[in-house]
C-alpha cells in the first residue's frame, strides 16, 4: 500500500468514525454525555491492544493469523489475580503476568515459525490449550477482591479520559506506529509480509522475526489482561472469549491486508474507534447484539473487499 493509498484509508475510516458518532448520537440522546464517552472509551484499550497485536502477525505473512489471543489475554488475568491473592504487590504481579504473555506467545512463535505448522492451527490449539488451562485453574470461577489501589489505572481518568487509554494504549500505539514506519524491523516486516523468500535472501531472518511477532503479540495480549483486571479488580477464565475475533477485525478494517504486507498502525487506532462506538451506541439504544454483531460483519466484508479487489475490476464488470 502506497503513502497515498494509506492515506486515503485513513481519511474513508476518520469519515467512517464520524458518520458512526453521528449515526449514535442520532439514535441514543445520551451517547454524547460526558459519562458514555468516558466509559466507551474504557474498552478502547483491550480491544485495541489485542487488535494492534494481531496487526504485526497478519503484516508479516503467512497467512498469520493468532487466535489465541483472547485465551492469553485469559490466562495472564487469572495469574494477574492469583499472585495478588496470594500477597504479591499487584505491579510486580503484573510484571509476572507480562512475562507470562510473552512465554505463551513464545509458544506460539516457535510452533509456527519454527516447527512450521500453519498459524491458523497452532493458534486454534494454543486457543483450546491456553482457554483450558485457565479453566482447570479456577473450577471456572471468576478471581475477585484485588485491592482498590490497583484500581487507579483501569478506572481513573486524567483530562477527561480513562487513564488506560492515556497511559497504556495512547503510548504503545506510537511506539508501534515508530516502529513499523520509522526502523528496519518495520522494514523488514513488511518485506517478509510481500515475500518471505525474497526477503531471506535479502539476508532478513524470516524465522525470527515471526517468532519474535507472536512473542510481543502475547505480550501485548497479556497488557490488556492488566488493563482489564485493573478495572474490573477481578479476573474471569473467560475474559478473552472472542476477543480474538474483534482483533482480527481490527486489523483488518483498519487496512490490514489479510496476505500481509500492506498496513498502518493508525488504520487500526481507527478502527477500534469505530467498533467500540457502535457497539456502545447500539446498546444505548437497546439494539440487539445479533444486530450489532451484524453490523461489525459488513463493514468487515466490506473492508476486505475495498482492500483486495483490483482497482480496475469494477471498470471490467461496469463493460461486462
Amino acid at each position: 500500500m502506497t503513502r497515498h493509498g494509506a492515506g486515503q484509508r485513513l481519511t474513508v475510516l476518520l469519515a467512517l468514525l464520524g458518520l458512526s458518532i453521528a449515526a449514535m448520537a442520532l439514535l441514543s440522546s445520551s451517547f454524547l454525555q460526558v459519562g458514555t464517552l468516558q466509559y466507551i472509551l474504557q474498552f478502547v484499550p483491550i480491544i485495541g491492544l489485542l487488535g494492534l497485536g494481531q496487526t504485526l502477525i497478519i503484516l508479516a505473512g503467512g497467512p498469520g493469523i493468532d487466535l489465541s489471543s483472547g485465551a492469553i489475554m485469559s490466562l495472564c488475568g487469572l495469574a494477574i489475580a492469583g499472585l495478588s491473592k496470594l500477597g504479591l504487590d499487584p505491579y510486580a504481579a503484573s510484571a509476572a503476568g507480562l512475562a507470562l504473555g510473552l512465554l505463551l506467545g513464545s509458544v506460539n512463535g516457535a510452533l509456527v515459525a519454527v516447527i512450521g505448522i500453519p498459524p491458523l492451527i497452532a493458534t486454534l490449539a494454543t486457543f483450546f490449550l491456553f482457554g483450558g488451562l485457565a479453566i482447570a485453574m479456577t473450577n471456572g470461577r471468576p478471581i475477585a477482591g484485588l485491592p482498590g489501589s490497583f484500581g487507579w489505572l483501569g478506572q481513573g481518568t486524567q483530562f477527561g479520559l480513562p487513564n488506560q487509554l492515556l497511559i497504556v494504549f495512547i503510548p504503545v500505539a506510537v511506539a508501534l506506529h515508530v516502529m513499523l514506519h520509522h526502523t528496519r524491523v518495520g522494514s523488514h516486516i513488511i518485506a517478509v509480509g510481500n515475500d518471505h523468500r525474497a526477503a531471506r535472501l535479502l539476508g532478513i531472518r524470516v524465522v525470527r522475526l515471526r517468532f519474535g511477532l507472536f512473542a510481543l503479540d502475547g505480550a501485548l495480549a497479556a497488557l490488556a489482561a492488566v488493563v482489564n483486571v485493573s478495572w474490573f479488580l477481578a479476573a474471569r477464565p473467560d475474559a478473552g472469549r472472542g476477543l480474538e475475533l474483534a482483533a482480527v477485525t481490527v486489523a483488518v478494517l483498519g487496512g490490514t491486508r489479510i496476505f500481509g504486507g500492506e498496513g498502518s498502525v493508525a488504520g487500526p487506532v481507527v478502527a477500534v474507534l469505530i467498533i467500540t462506538v457502535l457497539q456502545g451506541g447500539l446498546q444505548l439504544a437497546n439494539i440487539s447484539p445479533a444486530w450489532q454483531l451484524g453490523l461489525v460483519g459488513v463493514l468487515l466484508i466490506g473492508s476486505v473487499i475495498a482492500s483486495d479487489l483490483p482497482p480496475t475490476l469494477p471498470h471490467a464488470w461496469l463493460r461486462r
